[in-house]
């Protein structure tokens, strides 16, 4: 009987928690500002970072 309950509870609580706090019609609205689609971004064809390799010289615990 405790279980019977318990259930009853557990999803009535759970019913109440996922209720949405919009009020209805909320989804069918259409945006304030009318953006549109973005533009497409392109990726560029070189790879990112240097062209070479780095020459500076080491520091931070590599002497001697």
């Amino acid at each position: 009987m405790r279980r019977v309950v318990l259930a009853a509870a557990v999803l009535a609580a759970v019913a109440f928690a996922c209720r949405t706090t919009q009020p209805e019609g909320t989804e069918n609205q259409m945006p304030i500002d009318s953006v549109g689609t973005e533009p497409v971004q392109t990726v560029p064809a070189e790879p990112p970072g240097p062209a070479g390799p780095l020459t500076a010289p080491m520091d931070a615990g590599t002497g001697g």
